[in-house]
């Protein structure tokens, strides 16, 4: 039985990322997750009774941004030394180029170059993120591999529908996801006439009133925390699911895994998973490189129809239980 830590978990991290990887794990007849959830991440790790063979590290360079961030940062520094002289294993997930969140960049960077020398293997969901690593650590990027981001299959839970809207823009909305920007570039197209919806929990009241006042009679804002009911919903009812990610940190997106989980066609920008999934045929995925290419995306693909099996096959192939078989065999042969 291989025993994990699995960083970050704790009470207030929403991310279903952590939840499935954790359950993933829990799951699979060889492997269990030994830290438990906590009031904070960081501190769940310290006692040695937490810690498992293999640690696998997920948002590491993204600790600054935490409550008591620096120190916690300083800890970490310390910590993952210890664990390499304790013989454990690190496994770092390379999210994101950068934090998506400002600030205290010295420390960010600091906390990604020790954890690109000191791991034994690291995972991203995007072949830009090889490219990445190979530019900024070089000496960590024969131990970097590409897994496709972790999938479901909610195909069969995906309601049919009437079209409502043109684009779905959905998930948590934060700064760096870039719809004020879009609205902002959507003022300026008096003539276009797309149906748009966005819903999701903004960040802050001062995000949700300055997108509120962006709002045109086209778009509809709905301010609330999506269920799984709700995605499947809105993207029967919507012809693409639009992503509007600012491009210079975004590689992986979970809220594109979601929403191929339900079948939908997806317009992203052209970076990270959004460009590798452009090239797969079996997958109706379209990028952008401004905004102004958008109205064309939208018209040349309106009616097109997925191909479900095709779909199927993607999500069934790189689903949860197969990422933990790859990633068990990486970590052997690391």
């Amino acid at each position: 039985m291989l025993r994990f830590t699995v960083f970050p978990h704790y009470t207030k991290d929403n991310n279903p990322y952590i939840r499935d990887m954790i359950a993933a794990l829990n799951a699979h007849p060889d492997t269990r997750v030994v830290n438990p959830v906590s009031k904070h991440s960081v501190l769940s790790l310290l006692p040695p009774s937490h810690w498992g063979k293999v640690f696998i590290f997920n948002w590491f360079e993204s600790i600054p941004d935490f409550k008591y961030g620096t120190a916690f940062s300083l800890i970490m520094l310390l910590y993952v030394r210890l664990l390499k002289l304790c013989g454990k294993k690190i496994v770092w997930v390379f999210h994101n180029k950068m934090p998506h969140e400002a600030g205290k960049l010295w420390l960010k960077r600091r906390l990604a170059r020790r954890i690109a020398r000191l791991s034994d293997l690291i995972v991203t969901h995007a072949s830009e993120g090889l490219d990445t690593i190979r530019e900024v650590y070089p000496y960590a990027a024969g131990k970097a591999h590409f897994l496709h981001h972790p999938t479901k299959n909610h195909l069969a839970d995906a309601p049919s529908g009437d079209k409502k809207y043109d684009l779905l823009i959905w998930g948590s909305i934060t700064p760096y996801k870039g719809i004020v920007e879009f609205l902002g570039w959507l003022r300026k197209q008096p003539g276009l006439n797309l149906r748009i919806c966005i819903c999701g929990g903004c960040s802050s009241e001062q995000l949700h009133h300055e997108i509120q006042q962006l709002v045109t009679d086209h778009v509809e804002f709905i301010p609330k925390r999506l269920t799984a009911e709700d995605i499947g919903r809105l993207t029967a009812q919507s012809h693409f699911v639009l992503s509007t990610y600012r491009p210079e940190s975004i590689l992986s997106s979970g809220v594109l895994m979601d929403s191929l989980s339900y079948g939908a066609k997806v317009i992203g920008p052209d970076v990270g998973s959004f460009k590798d999934y452009a090239r797969l045929p079996e997958l109706d995925v379209y990028t952008y490189q401004q905004f102004d290419e958008i109205p064309a995306l939208v018209a040349a693909h309106r009616d097109e129809k997925v191909d479900t099996a095709a779909y199927a096959r993607f999500l069934d192939e790189n689903n949860w239980p197969h990422f933990v078989d790859t990633l068990m065999q990486l970590i052997r042969e690391s």
